[in-house]
């Protein structure tokens, strides 16, 4: 048996917590990469919606869930399964083993069969094992099937029901070949004890309804034995003990690095926060980009929710609150909420107005957003998009916004210019196109220009928890743009670092800079 010695670990009691790479899971909070055990008294499991018994786990813990080797055990029904583990589902290899004299003790669902394996295979058995793969808690891939009687099955699983493999009668008497809903269906070969035919060719609910002959070759007497179900490895306890081990050391080196990093940030902000009071406590030549007197600052903000597929929560949050936020720090805006294709066009034909008489420019985006061919589009509430092609037509390339951002000199050649997209959220739309990836690509900023994404470019951004007003993104920039006396470049710093938190370190900010001079979003007075 491929895992025989790595289970064996599991089947002892908290006592194999000592023997355990992982350190004991604490009493309190959140469980992760630890070894400890949990015990459910009986009652409605909410995902499976049935009533079960009481059971027991003992194993590996990750993001508070069972993730790694564990075994849970069945009180009242001496059922359990010891094996691998992956997100509270039995995934990878296991051992089912079953004892009862009643079937109704345990639901099928827990034992990963199928209604029909246990009518036809298991009912009137009291003792049943399976030995083999899974996958989302059902057998899934190669198994062995073991009944009381003596009956076997050892082959191909789907979804708890067998594909193809070989079924053994105590006389030692075979079925060979092709299974559906868990009964003979599909070529196949019946065998004697002896290994000669019997009989051959197509079966249909578990009948022979066409009789010739087939290779033996292809539905081998010895095909349970030919091919090893399990092949034996040396040691694998200790490696997937080491790997959650390396695993977990991993997870302490990005925190003491990211730990470093706003250290770093913290001096960097306290130095630049010295260098302000100095340079306020003495006269000096300072362009409007530094002081913000007498600045024009105006923003165009598109918040886009109301998609025919895929629809998101808070785009339009965003886009509300940040109009908002940047009225209270001097902006005038133009707010555009669930924005068709000719209500952004028209939009960005307005604001280029504003912006040749402006001193700060800002551009904020909150929606879908895909790549394709190295180009940035950002999707309309109205756009029915089938075929990468239709794109340029039905999307807005976030690369015209920087032309107009160029082009525009305006009256003040220091202008700054933000741009700001919070737009690269899952979607499904460009699945399977050749060229797209899953987030945006990166876009280099032209001079006087700071543009920053929510996440790295090729990433996926989240739109928010459930009962979140704004997405992890927009929700710390509206925190960070209040901060007085804050360099854009420091702010966005902070932005990360809080999304960081926010996320678990799976969404990472970024940003490219050309600016020349220091632009803050809120002064002191």
């Amino acid at each position: 048996m491929k895992y025989l010695f790595r289970l064996l670990l599991l089947l002892i009691p908290l006592a194999a917590v000592a023997q355990s790479s992982l350190p004991p899971c604490t009493p309190t909070g959140v469980k992760h990469m630890c070894f400890g055990k949990i015990e459910f008294k009986g009652g409605i499991d909410r995902t499976l919606e049935i009533y079960l018994d009481p059971w027991t786990y003992v194993g590996e813990f990750k993001d508070g869930k069972r993730n790694g080797l564990g075994t849970l055990t069945f009180t009242n029904s001496n059922s359990r399964y010891v094996g691998e583990w992956k997100d509270d589902q039995r995934h990878g290899q296991g051992t089912l083993t079953w004892q009862s004299t009643t079937m109704g003790e345990v639901p099928l669902v827990l034992l990963g069969l199928s209604e029909e394996a246990a009518s036809t295979s298991i009912r009137g058995n009291t003792d049943v094992k399976y030995v083999g793969e899974w996958k989302n808690n059902q057998q899934n891939g190669r198994g062995t099937l073991t009944l009381t009687d003596g009956r076997k099955y050892v082959g191909n699983w789907v979804n708890a029901k067998r594909t193809f493999g070989t079924f053994i009668w105590p006389d030692g008497s075979k079925y060979v070949g092709e299974w559906k809903d868990d009964l003979r269906h599909g070529q196949g070969i019946q065998y004697l004890p002896n290994g000669s035919v019997r009989q051959s060719g197509n079966w249909r609910d578990g009948e022979l309804v066409q009789s010739f002959a087939i290779n033996t070759n292809r539905f081998s007497f010895n095909a349970d034995s030919a091919t090893p179900l399990i092949k034996p490895q040396s040691d694998p306890l200790k490696s997937e003990r080491d790997r959650l081990a390396a695993e977990a050391e991993s997870a302490r080196k990005r925190q003491q690095e990211l730990d470093q990093r706003l250290a770093h940030e913290r001096a960097e902000k306290e130095r630049l926060a010295a260098q302000v009071a100095n340079q306020d406590s003495a006269p000096q030549r300072n362009s409007p980009l530094a002081t913000g007197r007498n600045e024009r600052r105006v923003a165009l903000i598109v918040g886009n929710a109301k998609y025919a597929y895929n629809p998101l929560d808070n785009p339009v949050n965003d886009a509300s609150d940040l109009d908002a936020a940047l009225k209270s720090l001097g902006f005038k805006t133009a707010l555009l909420r669930d924005a068709t294709m000719a209500q952004v066009r028209n939009a960005t034909r307005q604001f280029a107005d504003d912006v040749a008489t402006s001193d700060v420019a800002l551009i904020f985006f909150a929606g879908h957003g895909i790549e394709a061919r190295g180009r940035n589009y950002l999707i309309p509430v109205s756009a029915d998009i089938k075929h990468e092609y239709e794109l340029e037509d039905q999307a807005y390339d976030a690369g015209r916004w920087l032309d107009m951002l160029e082009d525009i000199k305006g009256t003040n050649k220091q202008r700054v210019n933000i741009v700001i997209l919070d737009a690269c959220r899952n979607n499904d739309l460009a699945r399977g196109w050749r060229s797209s990836s899953r987030g945006l690509a990166r876009m280099d900023a032209p001079t006087g220009t700071f543009i920053a994404f929510a996440t790295a470019p090729g990433k996926v951004a989240m739109d928010g928890a459930k009962g979140q007003r704004n997405s992890p993104f927009t929700k710390n920039l509206l925190r960070a743009i209040q901060t007085p006396d804050v360099p854009i470049e420091l702010m966005f710093k902070e932005v990360r670092r809080l999304v960081l938190e926010d996320t678990k370190n799976e969404q990472v900010p970024w940003d490219n800079s050309s600016l020349v001079g220091d632009f803050v979003f809120k002064k002191s007075r």
